[in-house]
C-alpha cells in the first residue's frame, strides 16, 4: 500500500485488517510496514531522520542507503520467510516509497534518481503481486496532515508534489501491478475498494 503522506493508506489498512482476516479464514495474513521498527536502520530512520526536519540534510545519499538497508532486512527477516510459509503479506509502504521519496530527495544530485534507485533494488528486490496507490492531491494531503500532532521531515507541499509525480511515474510504468485509488473519496469507500482489490487477488491465487 503506497501513497504520499496524508493519503489515508495507513487509515485504510487499520480499517481492513480485521475484515480481511474474516473474509479469508483459511489464509494466513501478516501486516507489516516500512521503515521497520526492528532493524537498526529502521530504528534510526524512525527515531531521528523522519522526526527531525534538519537531520541528514547534507547526507541524502546516506539516508537513501539507510532506507535500502532497512528494506533488505525487511525482506530477509519478515517478507521472504512469511511468503515461504504461505502467508499473504500486506505492507504499509515498500520499495516504491523509497524510489518515490528518495527520488525526490536526490533530484539534482544524481541523474534520473527514480530510475537509478530502481536499478539498485532490481537485482535483489521482490516485487509485490499488487500495489495499491492511494492517490491524493498534495495540497489536500497537507490539509489532512495539518490536523495531526507533529510534522515529519517529508511533510511539505512542494516536496510531496515531487513524490506524487514519482509515484504516478511508477504506476504508469507497471500498470499491471498498480491499482490507483482515488484517496479523496470517503474513507469507507477507499477502504472498501482496497479490501476488494486484495480479496480479488487472493481468491485468484487460491
Amino acid at each position: 500500500m503506497e501513497g504520499i503522506d496524508g493519503s489515508g493508506k495507513s487509515t485504510a489498512l487499520r480499517e481492513i485488517t480485521g475484515k480481511l482476516k474474516d473474509a479469508l479464514p483459511n489464509r494466513r495474513l501478516i501486516f507489516t510496514a516500512e521503515p521497520t521498527k526492528k532493524s537498526m536502520p529502521g530504528q534510526v530512520l524512525r527515531e531521528i531522520f523522519l522526526k527531525d526536519s534538519t537531520a541528514m540534510e547534507a547526507f541524502k545519499l546516506e539516508e537513501l542507503f539507510l532506507f535500502l538497508a532497512d528494506h533488505a532486512d525487511h525482506l530477509a527477516a519478515t517478507i521472504m520467510p512469511s511468503l515461504e510459509e504461505g502467508f499473504i503479506v500486506v505492507s504499509d509502504r515498500y520499495s516504491d516509497s523509497t524510489a518515490a521519496y528518495q527520488g525526490a530527495t536526490l533530484r539534482g544530485i544524481v541523474p534520473d534518481p527514480v530510475a537509478w534507485i530502481r536499478s539498485i533494488c532490481r537485482p535483489w528486490d521482490i516485487m509485490p503481486d499488487l500495489t495499491l496507490l492511494f492517490s491524493l492531491d498534495p495540497q489536500l494531503a497537507m490539509e489532512r496532515i495539518s490536523q495531526r500532532y507533529g510534522r515529519e521531515k517529508f511533510e511539505r507541499t512542494d516536496f510531496l508534489m515531487q513524490v506524487d509525480e514519482n509515484f504516478k511515474r511508477l504506476a504508469r510504468a507497471e500498470p499491471d501491478r498498480f491499482i490507483v485509488l482515488d484517496a479523496s473519496q470517503d474513507e469507507e469507500i477507499v477502504s472498501e475498494k482496497a479490501q476488494r482489490a486484495i480479496l480479488d487477488l487472493a481468491k485468484s491465487r487460491s
